[in-house]
């Protein structure tokens, strides 16, 4: 499937988009063009994932230290909130 762009002018034409859709799956096999579709979105969707999941590997700092360097909760107690009624 090629990468192409749907916008004009900044917005996405859906026009367009359904005319592409139509043309790289079977319309006149609507279940097929269902899974089809779903399975595209399914194999994008993991992509993203791991992609976030290695990006998140190297920012975070070397795992076999032990630390955790996680912002830990305050444990005071509220104190309550502080607002006007009127």
């Amino acid at each position: 499937m090629s990468s192409t762009n749907y916008q004009t002018h900044g917005f996405v034409d859906p026009a367009q988009a359904e005319d592409h859709f139509s043309q790289q799956f079977d319309m006149s096999n609507p279940e097929h063009a269902r899974t089809s579709y779903q399975r595209l979105m399914h194999q994008h969707t993991k992509m993203q994932f791991e992609t976030a999941t290695a990006s998140s590997r190297r920012r975070s700092p070397n795992p076999s230290s032990g630390s955790n360097d996680m912002a830990s909760l305050s444990t005071e107690s509220s104190r309550g909130s502080v607002g006007s009624m009127g």
